[in-house]
């Protein structure tokens, strides 16, 4: 099958240089309201045809019509998967680590630090005793 032919939207009509319009049919009803006799013409629609005259246009190819929707679509489900693969190898990180030795694993853990506040950071060692911060050169 020819690419341009299936970009090429049907019932479709070229009213001026770059302005197309598709017509979108519906149901034509008898005289009693039952029973189908046809097809008319319900409504018109302004489209951006990613073909037309057997020429590709790429400008309404790549941005046209639900681009930016599709593109924030992609963007979601690509943060959905990185974010999944990031928290499994995160969780196996940690599998891998209690695994390996689960007596030291267990010993580092503690909820309550016994002898009072834990000084993590060697710059507030001496904070409450003075006002002033002495830092390493």
């Amino acid at each position: 099958m020819n690419l341009t032919k299936s970009l090429t939207p049907k019932d479709t009509e070229e009213i001026k240089p770059g302005l197309f319009i598709q017509t979108k049919y519906g149901e034509l009803l008898d005289d009693d309201g039952h029973t189908v006799i046809g097809k008319a013409p319900m409504y018109y629609k302004q489209i951006s045809p990613a073909a037309w005259d057997g020429k590709i246009i790429w400008k309404n190819l790549l941005f046209g019509q639900g681009f930016l929707k599709s593109f924030i679509f992609f963007l979601i489900i690509l943060f959905i998967a990185w974010s999944y693969f990031h928290d499994i190898k995160v969780y196996q990180d940690f599998y891998e680590e209690v695994i390996s030795d689960p007596v030291l694993f267990c010993t580092n853990v503690s909820l309550v630090h016994i002898n009072g506040n834990e000084i993590t950071n060697p710059l507030q060692s001496d904070y409450g005793k003075d006002s002033q911060i002495i830092l390493e050169e």
